[in-house]
């Protein structure tokens, strides 16, 4: 029986491992709502639908019930409920602190300007934007972090959006190679800054290639920023003021596995485009 319930209860280790701890330190009767738990054990209003996720989680697995007045109680005995808060607890700082995902996934988003129907729309939300994060900002830590190379692989890009590709590789290391891949040549905007391009050490490869069977090109619509061989940003932003200044963009910045899968289509891109000389 305690294996069934720490297996349905361990995805919400980090809540009810303190829910339980409360119930094991005595507190058998309404412990109170959602809203009472959440302040009893720390946890921020912006995530109590997490809280009553997990409460009703444990409801199924008959550890915990909410009576008709809405207030939450623990079904387990004082011992069990210390013993499961113990375990829970354990479960919590292994995942956090010693297990590493295979993949993880960050996700990245960019707001239109202030006032913005859609910006007030997340916020009143119960979560609001709580778990997003800036795509400028996050872009800005990637360049910062590569260790041994950066990528920026945009379709579109306009003079704030040059501007935004020189600072990004002008912020990482001078060690690290610099790749930007775009199509249909060197862009306009880029032109004026090519002195920089050629001081940073920046390749550019153009991917629009001819094709034999018929009128059309191939090439890419694709977005995506590439650090070392297994992180990548992967999303709708283009280099452009619209994108990060007036439009709802969203991505993900994926690591691990699924980072390397798409650093290696990057890698095919590379292989197949064609270096642009910088004069």
């Amino acid at each position: 029986m305690t294996e069934f319930l720490f297996l349905r209860l361990a995805p919400h280790a980090a809540i009810l491992s303190r829910v339980f701890e409360l119930a094991g330190r005595g507190q058998q009767g309404a412990l109170g709502t959602a809203r009472d738990i959440a302040r009893l054990i720390g946890v921020s209003h912006a995530r109590i639908s997490d809280l009553l996720a997990a409460l009703r989680d444990a409801e199924s697995a008959g550890a915990t019930r909410e009576d008709i007045h809405g207030l939450w109680h623990v079904a387990l005995a004082v011992g069990e409920s210390r013993d499961m808060a113990l375990m829970l607890k354990g479960a919590h700082l292994f995942k956090d602190r010693i297990h590493m995902d295979r993949d993880t996934v960050q996700v990245v988003i960019s707001k239109p300007a202030e006032p913005s129907q859609f910006a007030s729309a997340l916020e009143s939300t119960l979560e609001g934007g709580w778990g997003l994060s800036a795509t400028s900002e996050v872009l800005g830590e990637m360049a910062a972090r590569a260790l041994t190379r950066f990528s920026i692989m945009t379709p579109f890009m306009d003079d704030d959006g040059a501007g935004r590709v020189i600072a990004l590789f002008r912020a990482s290391r001078a060690s690290v190679r610099k790749e930007l891949i775009v199509r249909n040549g060197l862009p306009d905007s880029l032109r004026a800054h090519s002195v920089e391009l050629r001081e940073l050490g920046v390749r550019v490869f153009d991917f629009r290639l001819a094709r034999a069977d018929r009128p059309e090109n191939e090439t890419f619509h694709a977005k995506v920023i590439r650090v070392d061989h297994d992180e990548c940003y992967v999303g709708s932003s283009n280099m452009t003021k619209w994108s990060f200044d007036y439009s709802l963009e969203l991505g993900f910045l994926v690591s691990g596995d699924a980072g390397a899968r798409v650093s290696r289509v990057v890698d095919a891109v590379l292989t197949v485009s064609n270096e642009i000389s910088i004069l």
